[in-house]
């Protein structure tokens, strides 16, 4: 096996190949056999030596030739190594050459730096030495008081070390810079001085001195000061001080409510007061003198940058001493004010003539003229009114309202004069309009609203009111007619005669129409005559300015302004008259008397006016009826508010017999009653008498509502509560003898409180049913008029809360319920 396993490992060894049979692979390897493979791999190897030796002695001659290459290249190697080596010892010789160059380079650089800073040295301390020295001659100069050649100097001293900038962080040269900057000051100070020895002003004596040289500085002019001024930077302070000495010295004493006298003497100007009263008439002429003094004193470079800070404060004085008070309130003086505005135009002319500037304002005050006469005569009657408002409520007087109207005969005989339904056509906000007076009357109103006096005054038109008494009937005065026109309207036109209403409907006879003077007094303050006077007056200037005698006057534009100046009294009057009047306890009561007065005046004065004229005030006279009636509403609705709340403490009159509140009842009724009285007591001296009473009525009215609400809203009336309701309404009742009026026929006195307070039949028929039976009841509303006053589920509601319930409560409530719904 061993002779098959040898050959089979040399082929290994020798290519690398495994044995291709399958039976040498898998042949078990014994020890044995290890001796012949080791053996057989020996005897190979040395073949293998064997062949080599053979080769190399074949081989030997070129070795040797490769061997001798080898070692004469050697030889080369090393004798190029020499060479570099030689090489890189010369490169590092030839750096430290260059170097050596270099620092010699340096080094000389440096020599010539030095070089050149010693020569640049020597230039700059000759510079710093010559800027030095004139600024040494400046300061020579200025001590002498050449102000011109110092200021020379020192230009050229500054100048000179601008050119100092290389060394301008030096010591020396900030030396030099805060030595000029002294030396300017200085002199900036001394032309100060010397201005002020040139222009010599003294505030005591009111006079200026212009000195064109002065002996202590011969070699100074005023031309020279003030040529020098602008480079020193001391130009416009010079100029402001020297504006702020004349406005002060001369201007204020001059152009003042002391009348004064100027004086020119020489080179001195002198302002003195004189005796006497009021502004001097020429006061243009001394300011002429004024000004030409100063234009021929001063040099031209001065003067006219004067003018520009004088000339606006010479304006302002002008405005408040002589232009302003020139103004005329008076068309008398218009005359002497086309004087003043003549000699302002003259003025200014002369300014241009002199090249002075700024005097705009002067121009332009001629040319509004007319708006400045306008605006004055409007603050002065804005003012009269103002005042007027607050002094004249201390001068009260009664004046008299007469109307002639035509009215029925039938209403003349029935109605006594004076009565009349005043306040029908006004409604406040919150309360229902009275239909007409007829309906009060013959057939009441059946709704339970308390008020009749002001729902039109809240609106901007007053066509309101026209309709409301077309339907309601005019007032007593005939206050309706806004218009102007003649209106027949009576205080009774369409009224029947109380008793007939009481006992049942007749048919009216057809009245006869006559002619009836209506006649009330009434109070009124001294407002409204005032007020219509200065009006009057204002308007009477007005068509004077617009007539030929002013027809070439500067002022004739404001003719037509003048025609809105009544609106803006009237206004101003609206607008204080809400302070001044709280004074008093009436205020408001007189703010109506007094407003309706001057409405019913301007539109009478109107009226007479032509229809060419330009007044024009209807809007003016609404807006004071809208005014007045505002008054009286905030007024009565102030009533209205405190009777409510009074009658709030009876707490609905619940438990009215029982304490404590019975008490409250009791103290509601009798605070509300004498509130009443209270009212009547403040208002009888104010008020005519037909609108006191129409405005009592109105607030009783109020006070009969919520009664009438709070014992409605009763679900249950006791027998004793009943009574005492009874006598609570009936205290209440005793309020008519305020509506007390005399019959002028018999000299009896008449209750006519039912005309007044619409729902007094509701309140009196509410008393009689809390005492009244089930048949009584029903024959007031089936036989009389309960009908009229309440509605059918009023009265079954109070039916159900007086009486228990029963049968018959049943069919009396039944009935009045279908008698209603006939109705």
């Amino acid at each position: 096996m061993s002779a098959a396993l040898t050959p089979a490992v040399l082929q290994y060894v020798e290519t690398g190949a495994y044995p291709e049979s399958e039976h040498v692979v898998t042949a078990d390897l014994q020890s044995d056999s290890l001796a012949d493979i080791l053996q057989a791999l020996r005897k190979e190897q040395q073949g293998v030596k064997q062949e080599i030796r053979s080769l190399s002695k074949e081989t030997a001659p070129d070795i040797d030739t490769w061997i001798s290459r080898a070692k004469e290249l050697q030889v080369d190697i090393q004798r190029s190594r020499d060479t570099a080596r030689e090489i890189v010892a010369q490169a590092q010789a030839g750096k430290e050459l260059k170097a050596k160059v270099q620092d010699s380079g340096n080094k000389v650089a440096l020599l010539e730096k030095e070089v050149n800073f010693n020569e640049t040295l020597t230039g700059t301390l000759e510079h710093i030495r010559y800027a030095s020295g004139v600024l040494y001659k400046a300061q020579d100069e200025a001590v002498k008081g050449r102000i011109p050649k110092a200021l020379e100097r020192l230009e050229q001293a500054e100048s000179s070390i601008d050119g100092l900038q290389v060394v301008g962080g030096s010591k020396a040269v900030a030396i030099l810079t805060k030595r000029a900057a002294e030396l300017r000051e200085s002199l900036q100070e001394s032309t100060l001085a010397c201005w002020n020895k040139f222009v010599d002003v003294r505030y005591d004596a009111k006079s200026i001195t212009i000195h064109s040289r002065r002996d202590d500085l011969p070699e100074v002019t005023i031309d020279n000061i003030a040529a020098a001024a602008p480079a020193l930077e001391v130009f416009d302070r010079l100029v402001q001080k020297l504006s702020n000495d004349i406005h002060r010295a001369i201007l204020k004493p001059l152009i003042s409510r002391a009348p004064s006298s100027l004086a020119i003497d020489g080179e001195t100007i002198t302002c003195e007061t004189v005796s006497g009263n009021g502004t001097k008439p020429d006061a243009f002429s001394d300011l002429k003198k004024v000004v030409k003094f100063f234009t021929e004193k001063l040099p031209k470079d001065v003067s006219i940058p004067l003018s520009r800070l004088l000339v606006p404060a010479m304006s302002s004085r002008l405005d408040a001493y002589v232009l302003e008070p020139s103004i005329p309130l008076d068309m008398s003086h218009m005359g002497s004010f086309q004087g003043t505005l003549n000699g302002v135009q003259e003025f200014v002319d002369f300014l241009d003539g002199q090249h002075w500037e700024n005097a705009t304002e002067l121009r332009e005050w001629v040319g509004h003229a007319p708006r400045s006469w306008l605006t004055k005569r409007r603050e002065a009657l804005l003012g009269d009114i103002r005042n007027l408002v607050f002094s004249g409520l201390n001068d009260k007087k009664t004046v008299e309202r007469v109307e002639t109207q035509m009215v029925s005969h039938g209403d003349v005989s029935v109605e006594p004069e004076g009565d009349d339904d005043w306040d029908t056509a006004w409604d406040e906000p919150e309360e229902a309009v009275v239909e007409s007076s007829t309906k009060e009357a013959s057939a009441p109103n059946n709704n339970d609203d308390d008020d009749d006096d002001g729902s039109a005054w809240d609106t901007e038109d007053l066509e309101d009111d026209k309709k409301a008494d077309e339907d309601g009937g005019e007032d007593a005065w005939g206050w309706g007619d806004e218009d102007g026109s003649q209106k027949t309207s009576s205080p009774v036109l369409g009224k029947k005669q109380p008793a007939k209403a009481d006992n049942g409907n007749k048919a009216p006879t057809k009245p006869t129409e006559q002619e009836m003077t209506l006649r009330e007094t009434y109070t009124v303050t001294a407002i409204p005559d005032g007020i219509l006077e200065a009006i009057q007056q204002v308007i009477s200037d007005a068509e004077i300015l617009a007539g030929p005698e002013f027809s070439s006057s500067p002022v004739k534009p404001a003719a037509a302004g003048l025609y809105s100046l009544p609106t803006l009294a009237l206004a101003i009057y609206r607008a204080t008259s809400s302070t001044a009047y709280t004074k008093l306890e009436t205020g408001n009561m007189l703010i109506y008397n007094d407003a309706s007065r001057l409405s019913d005046q301007l539109r009478a004065w109107q009226a007479d006016k032509p229809q060419t004229s330009r007044l024009r005030l209807d809007n003016d006279v609404k807006a004071l009826d809208q005014f007045a009636k505002r008054a009286y509403s905030a007024e009565m609705e102030s009533q209205r508010i405190i009777l409510r709340d009074l009658l709030d403490g009876a707490q609905g009159f619940a438990n009215c017999t029982t304490e404590p509140f019975k008490g409250e009842c009791e103290g509601a009724i009798e605070q509300t009653i004498h509130r009443l009285h209270e009212v009547h007591k403040q208002w009888q001296p104010v008020l005519a008498q037909s609108a006191l009473r129409q405005s009592l009525g109105s607030l009783l009215s109020t006070a009969a509502a919520k009664i009438i609400s709070d014992i409605e809203d009763l679900s249950d009336i006791g027998d004793a509560d009943s009574k005492q309701l009874k006598a609570l309404l009936d205290r209440v009742t005793d309020l008519k003898s305020i509506f007390a009026q005399e019959d002028p026929n018999t000299g009896e006195m008449s209750d006519m409180t039912f005309i007044y307070c619409p729902n007094w039949l509701k309140f009196q028929y509410l008393a009689e049913i809390l005492e009244s039976s089930l048949a009584d009841i029903k024959y007031l509303w089936k036989e009389g008029e309960l009908s009229l006053e309440f509605d059918a589920e009023e009265v079954v509601d109070l039916i159900e809360a007086l009486f228990a319930d029963s049968d018959l409560r049943r069919r009396a409530a039944s009935e009045i319920k279908r008698g209603g719904a006939r109705r």
